[in-house]
C-alpha cells in the first residue's frame, strides 16, 4: 500500500530526467558514429557540415527537434499515466 503511494510521487522526477536526457543521448550516438566510422545520421551530419550542405543540416536538425518534442509529449503522457491527479491543459 505504501509502495503504491510513494511510487507515484517518486516517479515524476525520474520520468522527467529520463525523457529530457533522451535527445542528448541521440546526439551522443551521432557523434560516436562519426568517431568510429559507422554509417548513419551522425556521420552524414558532420559530412554535411564539412561540405556546407545546408538542406541536409536543416533536415537532421528538424529531425532532432521533432524527437525532442515527441519525448516531451511522452513525458506529459507518462505523468498522467503515473499520477491521475496530474491535469494536462
Amino acid at each position: 500500500m505504501l509502495f503504491k503511494h510513494v511510487l507515484r510521487n517518486a516517479l515524476i522526477p525520474v520520468v522527467t530526467n529520463i525523457t529530457m536526457s533522451l535527445p542528448f543521448l541521440m546526439l551522443g550516438s551521432m557523434l560516436l558514429e562519426r568517431f568510429f566510422g559507422i554509417p548513419g545520421m551522425g556521420n552524414e551530419l558532420l559530412n554535411a557540415v564539412d561540405k556546407s550542405d545546408f538542406p541536409v543540416i536543416k533536415a537532421i536538425t528538424i529531425t532532432i527537434a521533432g524527437a525532442a518534442m515527441v519525448f516531451n509529449l511522452l513525458a506529459d503522457v507518462l505523468y498522467k499515466w503515473i499520477d491521475p491527479r496530474v491535469q494536462l491543459k
